[in-house]
């Protein structure tokens, strides 16, 4: 199924967005792949991993495929090539580069940076030819891009809190992947039951979620709206930013350099 016209101009205003500045000193740096490819109606969906259940850090979060930048990687879109592909057997081949992100942090003060890519040959009802790794992949699914920017009725929240240095809104969207999934192998969980976590039960939270969807929210839901305003150039259905929120990012690198960057540790 060949992109809609409407899905060929999100790709395009995707890949005329002016390549953000990076004004943070991190002394690691991590990047994930945000893959977008077309469902049957030619609109665009984004492809998401659950993370393994086992995992010792965001065990049971949907997330991009993504990791830290390595020693071998020439960039950062080879790091996230080579992550989705060590993830979900996504060829590096088969994704093409059209858009790179501001730098966000993740909770983990870990400083990510987002790369956008189209699939060219694959589509939503390709999804079983990927495979999800086991011990990193409980599940890999699909969800319509625009769906960030308005969920369906029901399956949207959020809550404020203070972060950083800054009153932060995070933003939650219920029920992704309900229609497209693909589980990995059944594990059981060593993680401790939490309502952020897809089931909490291991092998039974899987097949549990199978029926009723995954939850996106944090860092990955925010990326997500920011990829789907870019696109679809308009805003979302809800508020983005809680009262008092810090929207430059200047401010929050500055932030960052100065509590966390490389010259903090001097």
């Amino acid at each position: 199924m060949p992109f809609s016209q409407a899905s060929l101009q999100a790709l395009k205003n995707l890949q005329n967005h002016p390549r953000p500045i990076d004004n943070y000193e991190a002394k690691k740096r991590s990047a994930v792949l945000v893959p977008l490819l077309p469902n049957d109606r030619g609109e665009l969906e984004v492809l998401l991993t659950v993370r393994s259940s086992t995992l010792r850090t965001n065990a049971g979060d949907s997330a991009f495929p993504g990791g830290k930048l390595d020693p071998e990687d020439v960039d950062l879109c080879a790091t996230a090539k080579r992550e989705a592909f060590e993830e979900v057997r996504l060829p590096p081949s088969a994704s093409e580069v059209i858009a790179t992100l501001s730098p966000v942090l993740s909770r983990h003060m870990q400083v990510v940076t987002p790369i956008v890519a189209y699939c060219p040959t694959l589509t939503t009802a390709d999804l079983k030819s990927l495979y999800p790794n086991p011990g990193e992949v409980a599940a890999i699914f699909t969800a319509p891009l625009s769906t960030f920017l308005s969920p369906p009725p029901g399956d949207y929240a959020y809550f404020d809190m203070q972060w950083a240095f800054s009153n932060h809104r995070v933003h939650r969207f219920e029920r992704c992947g309900v229609s497209n999934h693909v589980l990995g192998e059944i594990e059981e969980s060593s993680t401790p039951q939490n309502p952020y976590v897809m089931g909490g039960n291991g092998g039974q939270g899987q097949l549990d979620r199978a029926t009723t969807g995954w939850p996106v929210y944090g860092m990955t839901a925010g990326v997500l709206i920011e990829v789907a305003k870019i696109a679809y150039q308009r805003e979302p259905d809800f508020e983005i930013y809680a009262p008092g929120q810090v929207m430059d990012d200047l401010a929050m690198a500055q932030w960052f350099n100065k509590t966390h960057g490389v010259r903090a540790s001097l």
